[in-house]
């Protein structure tokens, strides 16, 4: 098992984990089993980006336009709440 946030993804996961892992780990909330996806917390990753040196206008159009339009093309991409 590997253990992100107090919650244990199987090793064998095929869900997928966003990039740069170190900072956006943090937001990490849930893991569903079901689908095999990493749960997501939003507004978690608009602040590390935030961190990163992005206004805040800036992360939100970067989290929408890379990040979320991705989960229509990628199988196991991450769901956000």
């Amino acid at each position: 098992m590997i253990l992100i946030n107090g919650i244990q993804i199987p090793e064998d996961t095929k869900s997928i984990k966003l990039e740069p892992s170190p900072e956006l780990d943090k937001a990490i909330v849930d893991y569903d089993e079901d689908n095999d996806i990493l749960i997501y917390d939003t507004k978690a990753i608009i602040n590390c980006f935030i961190k990163q040196g992005m206004s805040e206008e800036a992360a939100y159009e970067w989290f929408h336009y890379n990040t979320l339009r991705t989960a229509d093309y990628v199988k196991n991409y991450p769901n956000f709440i």
